[in-house]
C-alpha cells in the first residue's frame, strides 16, 4: 500500500524543489525567496491578515522589487495555491498495482497528512475562496479536475462502467464535500466537537483515514471493502465480506 510522502510540509517541499533546481540566476532567486515567505506567512495568519509589507520583510526585499515578480498579494497567493492544490496535494497514480479500497485509502491517507500538516493553508484557502472569486473558480477548477480522475480511473479498471460516468461523478462530487466539510472542521476551524470524535473514533491518521475510506467504498461500490483491507476502525464499524471480489460500481440512481 502506498505510504504517505516523507515531506508533508509544503513549505518543506517549496525549499526543497527550490534546492534541487540547481544553479539559478539572481532574480529566479530572488521570486523563490518571495515565494517560500508567502507560503510560510499564508500558513501563519492566513490570507485577509497577510500583508506585502510583511511578505518583503521575511524574504528581505522591498516592496518595488517584490512588485516586479507579482503584480500584488492576490496574484502571489494564487500563484502559491495554485501550486499546492495542482502539485503537491494531487496524489500519484498508482500504476494500477492497488486494489479499489487500497486506492481510495491511499489518496484519503495521502490528503489526511496533507492536511494535518498544512492546517493554516487549508484555513487560507477556505478563507480566500470566500473573499476573492478568483480564489474560489480556482478551488472549484482543482476539485472538477481531481473528480474527473477519479471517475477515469475507475472507468478504466471497470469498463462496463462507462455508461455509469454521470452517476460515478455525483457521488464522488458528494464524498468530497464531506472530505471537504470534515477537513474544515477538524483542521482549519478546529472545532471541539468534531475534534473529540475523531479522538474517540479514529485514534490517529491511518485510522482516520480508513474511517473515510470505508464511506467512500460504500458509496462507490455498494459493498464493503474485502476482508483483511480495512484494519483499524474500519474492523470495528464494518464487517468486511470474506473473499468477495471487488464489484463495479453499481449502476442506476440511488434507491
Amino acid at each position: 500500500m502506498a505510504a504517505p510522502p516523507e515531506t508533508a510540509s509544503f513549505h518543506t517541499w517549496v525549499a526543497e524543489q527550490q534546492r534541487d533546481a540547481g544553479p539559478r540566476r539572481k532574480g529566479e532567486r530572488t521570486r523563490d525567496r518571495i515565494r517560500l515567505a508567502t507560503v510560510a506567512l499564508l500558513n501563519e495568519v492566513g490570507y485577509r491578515h497577510l500583508k506585502v509589507a510583511d511578505i518583503c520583510d521575511r524574504a528581505g526585499v522591498t516592496a518595488p522589487v517584490l512588485y516586479r515578480y507579482f503584480d500584488g498579494k492576490q496574484a502571489l497567493t494564487m500563484d502559491v495555491l495554485g501550486e499546492f492544490l495542482d502539485r503537491f496535494m494531487a496524489a500519484p497514480r498508482d500504476g494500477g498495482t492497488l486494489t479499489p479500497y487500497q486506492t481510495i485509502f491511499a489518496a484519503n491517507r495521502r490528503w489526511v497528512t496533507m492536511a494535518r500538516a498544512n492546517a493554516g493553508l487549508m484555513r487560507c484557502l477556505l478563507e480566500a475562496s470566500e473573499d476573492e472569486p478568483a480564489f474560489k473558480a480556482l478551488f472549484a477548477r482543482e476539485s472538477d479536475r481531481w473528480n474527473r480522475r477519479i471517475v477515469d480511473s475507475i472507468v478504466r479498471r471497470f469498463p462496463s462502467a462507462e455508461g455509469e460516468r454521470a452517476d460515478i461523478e455525483l457521488t464522488i462530487v458528494a464524498l468530497g464535500g464531506m472530505v471537504d466539510e470534515l477537513t474544515r472542521r477538524l483542521f482549519a476551524a478546529r472545532a471541539a466537537d468534531v475534534t473529540r470524535l475523531v479522538e474517540e473514533v479514529a485514534s490517529d491518521d491511518d485510522a482516520l483515514a480508513h474511517f473515510i475510506s470505508v464511506l467512500w467504498y460504500r458509496a462507490l461500490y455498494g459493498a464493503e471493502p474485502p476482508a483483511g483491507e480495512g484494519p483499524g476502525v474500519a474492523s470495528t464499524l464494518v464487517r468486511a465480506a470474506a473473499g468477495r471480489p471487488s464489484p463495479a460500481p453499481r449502476k442506476g440512481g440511488r434507491k
